[in-house]
């Protein structure tokens, strides 16, 4: 199931964030041809083109280890669950070097983020990349030079609230 898509900057290929199969695909954009398939995380949402890299949003996270507690996430597919509510226990951020050759071995770098990564959005001049994280009603400020997440932004409007904002798609003004 495809649920983010990205253009290269020379409008010659098309990054598809594959849900069920937790993969990032490279496709020819006139041929609809995939050239190279990444593994991510789990659930992939969306994708964001930064660079030489890809960064894909994955609800459920980092892909099980072993010990994990799990629970199923579609066809074939396991999710970290937390022992008390059942659900997904992270969201994730994968950052695949698009150098690569591609793999089935996982993304280079995972990052952690809050509950149900979904929408991504890009500062104006590439050097913020945002997460909206719909089931901890936050939003992750990442920094695309580093890869690393320097602010957690909370959307409830109370803070003691049980509820929130549950953001799932974002976007900046060109301004």
């Amino acid at each position: 199931i495809p649920t983010g898509l990205a253009i290269s900057a020379d409008g010659k290929k098309l990054y598809v964030a594959g849900n069920l199969g937790n993969q990032l695909h490279e496709l020819d954009a006139t041929s609809g041809k995939v050239l190279r398939s990444w593994d991510t995380g789990v659930a992939p949402q969306d994708v964001v083109l930064v660079g030489g890299k890809a960064y894909v949003s994955n609800r459920g996270g980092r892909r099980p280890g072993s010990g994990d507690l799990t629970a199923l996430a579609g066809k074939g597919t396991s999710v970290r669950v937390d022992p008390v509510r059942h659900i997904a226990s992270e969201g994730s951020v994968s950052v695949i070097d698009l150098s690569s050759a591609g793999t089935t071995a996982g993304p280079q770098t995972e990052i952690l983020t809050g509950l149900h990564a979904s929408a991504l959005a890009l500062t104006p001049n590439g050097r913020w990349l945002v997460v909206a994280n719909a089931g901890s009603d936050t939003l992750s400020v990442l920094d695309t030079r580093t890869d690393r997440i320097v602010e957690t932004i909370g959307m409830r409007q109370n803070p003691a609230d049980l509820f929130g904002a549950q953001p799932n798609a974002l976007a900046f003004d060109p301004s």
